[in-house]
């Protein structure tokens, strides 16, 4: 290479992996950025597939329109337990487009996707593509003290 080939000190022109990497960087940040509109996750385990978890522990579900985020031992993905008037819902928070974790929406009472803006209601279902299919939802029962649902 002869000297007056060689890049500049204060050249603006960017390799490739230059450019990719503060391309991944900013897809990070979005990503991050939706997990932090989750609430706090709880750490529970599924014991023989099963979560249960004790109302009189879970305050943010005293409420009807509560929510709790779970981290669920050997899940990789957040659940997401919704009290929906006296019912409960608890969806998987993998979106069913590319797999991007959805974040909750308080405002509008919906999971959000920040991959590719699909949204869901707190039920699970397609409110806006691309996602074609609905989260996946666990069957809740309540006794009244403790929710159950399983996961495997």
């Amino acid at each position: 290479m002869m000297a007056d080939d060689r890049p500049k000190a204060n050249s603006t022109a960017y390799t490739r992996r230059e450019l990719l990497g503060a391309g991944a960087g900013v897809v990070s940040l979005v990503v991050v950025g939706c997990v932090g509109k989750l609430p706090p996750a709880h750490e529970v385990p599924a014991e023989g597939g099963e979560v249960a978890i004790a109302l009189a522990d879970a305050p943010e579900l005293a409420q009807p329109g509560g929510v709790m985020t779970l981290a669920v031992a050997g899940i990789k993905k957040p659940v997401l337990v919704v009290r929906d008037g006296e019912g409960y819902e608890a969806l998987l928070l993998k979106c069913t487009h590319m797999g991007c974790t959805p974040g909750w929406n308080a405002a509008e009472r919906s999971l959000d996707c920040p991959c590719h803006g699909s949204r869901f209601d707190a039920q699970g279902a397609v409110l806006k593509g691309p996602a074609k299919a609905p989260l996946e939802r666990f069957a809740v029962t309540s006794d009244g003290s403790t929710l159950r649902f399983r996961v495997a």
